[in-house]
């Protein structure tokens, strides 16, 4: 009879063995769903060269940081960077948008694969000390969160061109106005427009970052 008793004890062993080896089964399936990724925004052209269709790339630049610095496309190279376009004395859109960049750029301090350009479409009036200024204001991480200023012409070519940015024309004066930020690629690709004005549209920045990071390898997690 004693021996009899313990087959019940050995039937609920192997049951839970089952069920164990089914959750691990599960868990395995479940961490190899796909991934999902970002669109990358732009057109696409045919590259004579690899003989293959490249999506649009953001255009490399010459400009100088709030510290003075020359600063070119090639300072994010192999980084994530979002992009912007602002003015220091802007009393407007771009007062709130960068306060929603600043909280954006906390959570990624200290990360070295993610960067924050900001572009001031103000050139004449945002120079190196005014935009340092501002850097400071907003509590910006040094070589994270850059202020970038140049040639006018430069600044808007990149903004139109590269980065799709409206321009308003009123009293016939071409003028940058946009609070759109733009999510870029290690690879330059355009994959992400977000209103900056907007908390919640921000907080969707912040995750398709963290999205980005694992596709692109850069992940911590």
């Amino acid at each position: 009879m004693a021996s009899q008793s313990k087959f019940p004890v050995f039937n609920m062993v192997l049951l839970l063995a089952a069920v164990g080896v089914l959750a691990a089964a599960y868990m395995v399936m479940k961490s190899n769903k796909p991934m999902r990724l970002l669109p990358i925004y732009g057109p696409k052209e045919y590259n004579a060269t690899t003989h293959d269709t490249d999506y649009h790339q953001v255009f490399n630049f010459k400009l100088t940081s709030e510290h003075g610095h020359t600063i070119t496309l090639d300072s994010f190279k192999h980084k994530i960077f979002v992009a912007n376009f602002f003015y220091a004395t802007c009393p407007g859109i771009c007062k709130k948008m960068n306060a929603e960049l600043e909280k954006a750029t906390k959570n990624f301090a200290g990360n070295p694969n993610v960067k924050f350009v900001s572009y001031t479409v103000d050139p004449r009036r945002d120079s190196v000390p005014v935009l340092a200024e501002y850097a400071k204001m907003h509590d910006a991480v040094p070589y994270q969160w850059y202020f970038l200023t140049g040639k006018k012409d430069d600044i808007y070519n990149l903004a139109i061109k590269s980065y799709y940015a409206s321009v308003d024309t009123a009293d016939g004066v071409n003028f940058v106005h946009t609070d759109n930020m733009a999510l870029v690629d290690t690879a330059g690709h355009l994959r992400g427009f977000y209103k900056g004005t907007d908390t919640t549209e921000v907080k969707q920045m912040i995750s398709d970052i963290n999205l980005l990071l694992k596709e692109e390898g850069l992940s911590k997690n």
